[in-house]
């Protein structure tokens, strides 16, 4: 009796063990299917994140760079200061406005006549002595006659030229020169500050 009844037992116990292992097999392959993803997306966000903090390191280098520059180890200058720097050293280089000459009781003039009119030199000397000036023997010049007066100066003594020159109704600016350094024209010229070379404009009107 037992015989004929335990085959269709023995199928159902082997298509059951079939489908619980089918089942596993199945999950397992659900599970790797589920899991793939998950994995693949954190080093895709990894890459993003280190990007963006390269990035803000590389703005502020450069923001750092272009504010200042580096001259030595540990010393460190702003680029805009050497040009205010040279704006301030530039700004009255060569000037001189608002500079005045030495008094008169302290600048030495000497006349020296060119022309043959007589006593032009002292003249002229005489009117210099009533400014406060110190005057020099006047003397007379060799040579040809100049047609026009010529100061000469020392260095430092361009101001006071161009006062004298204007004293004597010159031009301060195209009748003062420096002074010369051959003299051999001017004999017994005694070193002053100022040397006057009269010329025939100025010796004919007085």
């Amino acid at each position: 009796m037992n015989g004929p009844m335990s085959r269709p037992n023995n199928a159902a116990a082997i298509r059951g063990a079939l489908l619980v292992v089918v089942a596993v097999v199945v999950g397992i392959y659900l599970l790797r299917g589920t899991d793939t993803p998950t994995l693949d997306s954190v080093p895709a966000a990894s890459p993003t994140t280190v990007q963006s903090a390269s990035n803000d390191a590389g703005d502020e280098a450069d923001a750092t760079d272009a504010a200042t520059v580096t001259t030595l180890p540990g010393i460190s200058v702003a680029t805009s200061a050497p040009e205010q720097d040279e704006q301030d050293e530039t700004s009255d280089s060569g000037s001189m406005v608002g500079f005045e000459g030495r008094p008169n009781n302290e600048v030495s003039v000497q006349v020296a006549n060119s022309t043959t009119v007589r006593g032009a030199a002292g003249r002229t000397t005489d009117t210099l002595k009533t400014k406060g000036f110190i005057t020099k023997t006047p003397i007379n010049m060799k040579g040809t006659a100049l047609d026009r007066t010529r100061v000469y100066y020392q260095p430092g003594s361009i101001i006071e030229a161009g006062d004298i020159a204007s004293l004597l109704g010159l031009d301060p600016d195209n009748d003062t020169f420096k002074m010369p350094t051959d003299l051999s024209a001017f004999p017994d010229v005694e070193d002053p500050h100022i040397l006057i070379a009269l010329g025939i404009d100025t010796a004919s009107a007085e």
